[in-house]
């Protein structure tokens, strides 16, 4: 019971009606002109009349009023003296006679209390209802006992009543009798009211329960309050449903002095922060940590650990945090833009650091950097959480857009807290009570001056008021995963196997919620199966996400939440508990279906398949590659003829659409980004006999290029560059001001020199001064649409072309004969090489290719006055990069900081874009979104158990194991191959495991020829060494797994002899000496070995 809703009531005063509002004396006297009617004349017009006049003139004018009365069938002398009476009525109003008085649209008063809206009885009752309720009316009149009242009006609110409801009629009751009947509305605050004073309704709604509902309420209203109007009641409730906030403000008052000391914490970590937070400090990490130390719950927990993870960081980099901070607090700053500065930042950081396991993320996610937010200026944000922001507008019924993984719930956040706090401020006695336990407190407890924290503190008690019918509420527990998080992990088989999605699918169909047994009942098996799979799916997701656990009372840790919220069973549901899919998790199942109906197979961007050797893998490859390009489903591209598949194949890795590389342990990061190569001198420069370097792109730097779209439009070129130019660093003569760079800019072209080879320049020549290099660049390697930027000094280029022709000699000019036509965009500036992103001086060189993008130099030209267009967006179609044995190079090393962004994510494009600065070129790089990983992992060589943890929580897992059914059909001389390759892997399981069994890959060469010959040389030269790889030479147990234990020893695959140790030795060992296993080459060609195995 709401202790102070119901002291409120105890000393409200009595409510006179006709001083209250004008509706009672009009209804009174509606229902007296029916007196004298005949009752045989009566229709839904009457009804309508007598419920009009309850109702307020802010919905229905007084003109209404008049209308309905005249279309009754009273006599019309009682409708003029109705009509005399409303327009009193209406003056009355508006000298603001009655005390209920709001303002219409009109600007007039009005009478009549309630705004339900009226409607018309018509087609909804039926003449004797309308007959019957009438004549309870003109009876109840005159009638002043309650219960003889109650007992009258029960004779007519049966169930055989049509067209009225409890609300209708309680509300032209009251306005007839106020002291005997109240009005019970189907709105939120009527509800609320009577379960505050703790009265309990049966089935409020329905007209046949009114009468018993009353005695109810009468009964309580006699027993504590001395006022006899129920419209005091209706009021209390209006008030209640009107203000929510106000609502919890009055239950958090109630229990302030006990909730206060156990969240006075809050007050404390914002002070310890206040007093400690100096970003100028040379010690920031040390700052940050005093900073923190107060912060408790606000930030770790016992699963989630952004303050460790942060400070951490700032161990490692302090001025890059402090530099994160200095961001995220910035005046003016956009709170949504800079929150995802500050997690990309931090992922950057991650990547950098992740040098363990347990750093599964770095736990900045948007509740916490809130939290530092609130923590840095508190009177300005609050302590944003989503689950507090979901419970809490589901307790008070306020309407916010909410949804999780929603950036703009912070927002959402911020515009309740302000609607809180604006009441806040208002409560004198909140505030009282508040400063005064603050005062207590001392000087280690923030003042709060504005009521931010104390606004917060409220949300957070509304939050836990909501009672949902499920455990954990959302205030309780959220595990802080988004739809479109859900659908990478569906795609992740490490995670989500294909079992475990349809058990959620078949939730879904159930309607989204199900007992273990209903889900036995639906698809077989026992209900402990479906608990055991669940669990073990949200084992795996905490793992991948590292998602907060839950814990019940007894603090136990609950997996299951992750995936569900649950309740007991309800009556006639079978089994004992009752799982419901997570809201998100829900969203993400519907967008599943959706995507399914349109992608029959969606395709992880990143994916490994793995299996034993020969399981064919890279087979597979082929059909996923060309599935992917192609826009179909694996299903459709397997059911084709593999031969014309590889041909369509063959021709996307020509037309540069698929990539295919092979890891080893000597591949690195140089071959797969970029790195270093050396140049020889001659190669180099004309003039010096030294060693220098230059950046070279490797074959996954330059597929992503490729992959990429055209930096211009083609169609909208206005600079003339090619597709993919290269960009050309020329040197005309010599650095600064001379005749030939004149020359040059005037007519169009660039010119260099090595006139003493003459016109001719072949492969045998004799560079006797240098130049090869240079003449090889610019003769042969540069082309009509490369750019050109003109050298003036070390530092700066003053001019920027675009190549027009082929080379030229030129016999006229006394030096320097060698041109090409160029068409200049811009010429005559002063352009520092840093514009370019260029780190470095640059060289003596005459001609080489610089290091920057096509996107920079456009950057570059806007900048000075050539006016192009804006570089292109959007991308290509798919393009695929495979990756054969994956697992046999170093992948930390060979993807360096590109771990993290591989991540889909992370893509450029997405909305976590992100981009790594590459260490020997500088460039800023991203991975496409069109681009997928494809992988293939041998488990003979390394169990996908011991793969770093970066890389299997970035990439789905395809398992492929040896399929026997492959090999069905084929025989050799009645051998079923099928059969023989389950038994060699039956036994292998036994004797080792099953990641080290035979592919039927090795067995398909017997599809085209079914010979003993065949059969022989594929156990002599793939079966036989594979086994002696896998048991390290012991013998016996590849003896058990060829079975020549069970044959003669003619037909066992391996002789063992057994030397004459005397005659070896001289004497007999004493120990053990192993014997000589020799193989035995007419057993892979006795068909009688096979049979028997």
């Amino acid at each position: 019971m709401n202790q102070e809703i119901l002291k409120k009531l105890k000393n409200t005063p009595e409510l006179s009606p006709d001083v209250h509002d004008g509706s009672y004396e009009l209804v009174r006297t509606i229902v007296s002109a029916y007196r004298d009617v005949d009752e045989a004349t009566l229709d839904y017009q009457d009804l309508n009349a007598i419920y009009l006049m309850c109702i307020g003139t802010w919905r229905h004018s007084y003109d209404k009023k008049h209308e309905a009365v005249h279309a009754t069938h009273l006599p019309e002398v009682r409708k003029q003296e109705l009509d005399h009476l409303i327009d009193d009525l209406k003056s009355r109003a508006d000298a603001g006679v009655y005390k209920h008085q709001e303002k219409a649209v009109s600007g007039t008063g009005h009478i009549g209390m309630f705004g339900t809206g009226f409607y018309s009885f018509q087609g909804k009752t039926d003449i004797q209802s309308v007959r019957a309720f009438i004549r309870m009316c003109v009876d109840l009149l005159d009638m002043t006992d309650d219960e003889e009242m109650f007992q009258r009006a029960a004779s007519v609110l049966t169930k055989s009543f049509r067209g009225m409801q409890a609300a209708a009629a309680s509300v032209v009751l009251h306005c007839l009798k106020p002291l005997t009947f109240p009005v019970i509305n189907s709105n939120v605050g009527s509800e609320d009211i009577f379960a505050a004073l703790g009265i309990e309704l049966k089935s409020r709604g329905k007209l046949e329960a009114y009468i018993e509902n009353c005695r109810k309420i009468k009964d309580f209203r006699d027993a504590n309050f001395s006022f006899k109007n129920y419209r005091i009641l209706d009021m209390a409730a209006w008030e209640l449903s009107a203000d929510p906030i106000r609502r919890v403000i009055s239950q958090y008052k109630e229990s302030f002095a006990a909730w206060f000391p156990e969240e006075a914490y809050k007050w404390r970590a914002v002070q310890c922060f206040q007093k400690h937070w100096n970003p100028e400090r040379a010690d920031f990490a040390e700052m940050l940590k005093e900073s923190l130390a107060q912060a408790g719950n606000l930030l770790d927990t016992n699963y989630s650990f952004p303050c460790k993870m942060i400070t951490f960081f700032a161990e490692k980099e302090p001025d890059t945090v402090r530099s994160m901070f200095q961001q995220l607090l910035a005046p003016g700053a956009d709170i949504v833009e800079q929150i995802q500065s500050f997690k990309q930042s931090a992922d950057t950081l991650l990547a950098k650091y992740q040098f363990k396991e347990s750093m599964k993320q770095h736990y900045q996610k948007d509740r916490t950097i809130c939290t530092y937010l609130f923590f840095a200026q508190p009177d300005r944000y609050f302590l944003y959480q989503y689950g507090k922001l979901k419970a809490f507008l589901a307790e008070t019924g306020l309407q916010a857009a909410c949804k999780m993984g929603d950036s703009q719930n912070v927002l959402t956040y911020q515009e309740v807290a302000n609607r809180v706090l604006s009441c806040v401020q208002q409560d004198s006695e909140l505030l009282n009570l508040f400063e005064t336990k603050r005062a207590e407190l001392g000087s280690l407890y923030y003042p709060d001056s504005a009521h931010h924290l104390l606004t917060d503190d409220i949300i957070y008690y509304g939050s836990q008021l909501y009672k949902s019918d499920y455990w954990p509420s959302p205030a309780e527990y959220d595990p802080e995963i988004s739809a479109e998080q859900w659908l990478e992990l569906f795609v992740d088989r490490t995670v989500c196997t294909a079992e475990n999605l349809l058990i959620l699918k078949t939730m879904q169909e159930l309607g989204g919620e199900a007992t273990c047994k209903q889900l036995s009942l639906q698809s077989g098996g026992t209900s402990a199966h479906y608990n055991s799979s669940m669990v073990q799916l949200a084992r795996r997701v905490q793992e991948k996400t590292g998602c907060p656990l839950v814990q019940n009372e007894n603090e136990d840790r609950k997996w299951w939440p992750i995936l569900f919220v649950g309740r007991t069973a309800l009556p006639g549901q079978p089994g004992t508990y009752s799982w419901k899919l997570r809201d998100e998790l829900a969203d993400a199942l519907k967008l599943l279906s959706q995507k399914e109906v349109n992608d029959p197979m969606p395709f992880a961007k990143n994916t490994i398949l793995y299996g034993p050797p020969g399981t064919g893998k890279t087979y597979q490859t082929v059909n996923y590659a060309v599935a992917i390009i192609e826009g179909k489903s694996l299903e459709d591209v397997q059911a084709e003829n593999h031969e014309e598949v590889l041909k369509r194949y063959r021709q996307y890795r020509q037309d540069g659409r698929i990539e295919f590389t092979t890891f080893h342990q000597s591949f690195g990061y140089e071959d797969f980004i970029e790195g270093i190569r050396p140049v020889f001198a001659e190669d180099t420069d004309e003039n010096t006999g030294d060693i220098s370097y230059e950046i070279a792109d490797g074959i996954f730097k330059k597929f992503c290029a490729t992959a990429q779209p055209p930096v211009v439009d083609p169609k909208q070129n206005p600079y003339g560059f090619s597709k993919s130019p290269t960009i050309w660093k020329v040197s005309l003569a010599s650095t600064g001001d001379n005749p030939v760079r004149d020359y040059c800019m005037k007519h169009g072209c660039i010119r260099i020199g090595w006139d003493e080879y003459g016109e001719s320049i072949t492969d045998d020549m004799d560079y006797h001064v240098g130049g090869k290099t240079v003449l090889n660049a610019f003769l042969s390697r540069m082309q009509p649409g490369d750019i050109i930027l003109s050298c003036y000094t070390a530092h700066s280029i003053d001019a920027i072309g675009v190549v027009t022709g082929e080379p030229e000699w030129h016999p006229e000019f006394e030096h320097y004969k060698r041109l090409r036509t160029v068409k200049w965009l811009v010429q005559r500036k002063n352009i520092g090489i840093a514009e370019f992103r260029l780190e470095k001086s640059l060289t003596l060189s005459t001609v080489y290719r610089l290091n920057t993008t096509v996107a920079t130099v456009i950057e570059v030209l806007n900048k000075n006055g050539f006016s192009g267009s804006a570089p292109t967006k959007g991308t290509k179609g798919p393009y695929v990069f495979i990756i054969d044995e994956i697992n046999r190079g170093n992948i930390l090393k060979i993807f360096g900081e590109l771990i993290t962004l591989i991540e889909p994510s992370k893509r450029l494009g997405q909305s976590e874009e992100l981009q790594a600065k590459l260490p020997y070129s500088h460039e800023a790089f991203g991975i496409p979104d069109n681009v997928y990983l494809l992988g293939t992992m041998n488990t003979a060589d390394r169990s996908i158990a011991l793969l770093d943890t970066a890389l299997r929580r970035r990439f789905s897992f395809v398992e492929m194991m040896p399929d026997s059914g492959v090999l069905d059909g084929i025989e050799v001389e009645g051998i079923s191959v099928s059969g023989l390759l389950t038994t060699l892997n039956r036994r292998i399981e036994v004797l080792f495991d099953r990641e080290h069994t035979l592919g039927h890959a090795f067995f398909t060469p017997l599809r085209q020829s079914p010979s003993i010959e065949t059969l022989g040389e594929i156990f002599r030269d793939k079966v036989i060494p594979l086994l002696q790889e896998y048991f390290y030479d012991d013998y016996e147990k590849i003896c058990l797994v060829l079975g020549d234990r069970k044959r003669p020893e003619q037909q066992q695959f391996f002789e063992v002899e057994t030397a004459d140790l005397q005659n070896l030795f001289g004497v007999e060992p004493e120990f053990e000496i192993n014997p000589t296993y020799r193989i035995n080459p007419a057993a892979f060609f006795d068909a009688e070995v096979y049979r028997n195995l």
